[in-house]
């Protein structure tokens, strides 16, 4: 294999420099442990990077959330070291095939709908990247893996690849999200596009997929298979199945497409998906008090995530979201949102600009400054049937650890208010 690491053996001799200590910097430490390769860790919170330290180094290991134009990274790109990114650099060391998983949004839905559905019909499956486990950290403990390996690549993982060559690619859909960090939609489009031109074989992706690459004009090859979602409710599955929502009916397709491809037919995959369950903080509804339901959907952290929630609902929608701003035009967002929603409870940085857009739409918004605030408003204003659906369509870093944390928040101030209704239920019972 030709490619920056053609020659890693020799290359062994200097050690590597691995930018970053996180999850994805750790899993990278392991793999070059497993490999025998000496390394260093350099972290903005631990060993600081001096010009000299990086002299001896044979290549650089980034981690996803270094910006492009950090300040280690320009240096190792003035002194002409090589880049890799962890996940890019764990590729090289497997044998196994790879089938890189990637959208805005749907990406985890997809990587674990097909890891249930393969393992139910007998095909051995392992997840890993922007799914929670490092590529690098599963090569580690399974050196001789032989399984086929469910890749959940985001963009930051995608941008300036060398050595992952996926044998197929899923790309649910496209849509504005981290602005911040590409600055533009084409930027943001090119980073996931470089996994189509490594493809080895067929390409599954969303209809928005399509839509973007004529505007922004890119070419899309042969092995392009636009899938269209299913119309209507997904035969055989419940009525209520979590794939049957909205959101989820194109993500189902393009996972039966590919399972299709491996000669699973559709009914055998229908059938291994009945008893998927979500992700958590995946437009799930945990509750309902009289009238009134809570569905929470914390991981929706871009816009187009929110406007497919609220098409969802079927009662009107009192949304609750908001939080650190990822880029992105808020004032369109704005202004499709108010289409679908009959009030507004918003949280975060965004908060008053929010609430200031939303009112310029007709619709009553409210500014909270905290989810316990937000719930208990939404609620003591929900009158008959009434959805109150967390999807904030921003960043959880303002308020919360993460999307986790912000959605068990969520769920705990739910739990609090149901505790309250019983107990005033029964006081009135007396």
């Amino acid at each position: 294999m030709t490619g920056p690491l053609q020659d890693w053996e020799k290359m062994m001799r200097f050690p590597v420099a691995v930018f970053g200590g996180g999850v994805s910097g750790r899993g990278a430490c392991a793999l070059l442990k497993r490999l025998g390769w000496k390394f260093r860790v350099y972290d903005e919170r631990g060993i600081d990077l001096t010009p000299g330290k990086l002299r001896s180094s044979s290549l650089v290991l980034v981690s996803p959330g270094f910006r492009p134009n950090h300040p280690w990274l320009l240096l190792a790109r003035e002194m002409k070291i090589k880049i890799l990114g962890e996940l890019d650099f764990a590729s090289f060391f497997t044998p196994s095939p790879i089938t890189a998983i990637t959208g805005t949004n749907g990406k985890t839905t997809v990587a674990t709908l097909l890891d249930h559905a393969f393992r139910k019909v007998g095909l051995k499956t392992s997840t890993a990247g922007n799914i929670g486990l490092p590529l690098s950290q599963l090569i580690a403990e399974q050196f001789s893996l032989n399984s086929r390996i469910l890749l959940e690549v985001s963009s930051f993982q995608s941008r300036n690849l060398f050595c992952l060559q996926p044998e197929h690619v899923i790309w649910t859909n496209f849509a504005g999200d981290h602005l911040d960090y590409h600055g533009s939609m084409e930027d943001y489009f090119r980073s996931k596009f470089s996994l189509l031109q490594r493809c080895q074989k067929e390409i599954f992706v969303g209809q928005s997929v399509v839509r973007w690459a004529k505007r922004l004009s890119f070419d899309l090859s042969d092995q392009v298979k636009m899938i269209s979602p299913v119309a209507g409710h997904i035969p055989s599955l419940c009525e209520d199945h979590f794939l049957n929502t909205y959101p989820q009916r194109e993500n189902f397709s393009l996972a039966s497409a590919y399972a299709n491809s491996l000669g699973i037919s559709k009914s055998e995959f229908i059938l291994a998906c009945k008893d998927y369950q979500a992700q958590p903080h995946r437009l799930k509804k945990i509750h309902q008090l009289d009238e009134v339901s809570f569905w929470n959907d914390s991981k929706a952290t871009n816009f187009d995530a929110v406007i497919a929630a609220c098409r969802s609902m079927r009662d009107p929608v009192f949304w609750i979201g908001g939080g650190q701003s990822k880029g992105g035009m808020i004032d369109e967002f704005a202004r499709e949102l108010s289409q679908y929603i009959a009030k507004a409870f918003v949280i975060g940085e965004v908060g008053q600009e929010m609430v200031r857009k939303i009112n310029g739409f007709s619709v009553p918004a409210t500014q909270c400054f905290s989810m316990e605030e937000a719930v208990e408003a939404a609620f003591q204003e929900a009158n008959g049937q009434v959805s109150i659906l967390l999807s904030p369509g921003f960043a959880s870093f303002d308020q919360f650890k993460n999307y986790n944390e912000r959605g068990n928040i969520f769920n705990q101030c739910v739990l609090e208010l149901k505790k309250r209704f019983a107990t005033s239920t029964q006081e009135l019972l007396y």
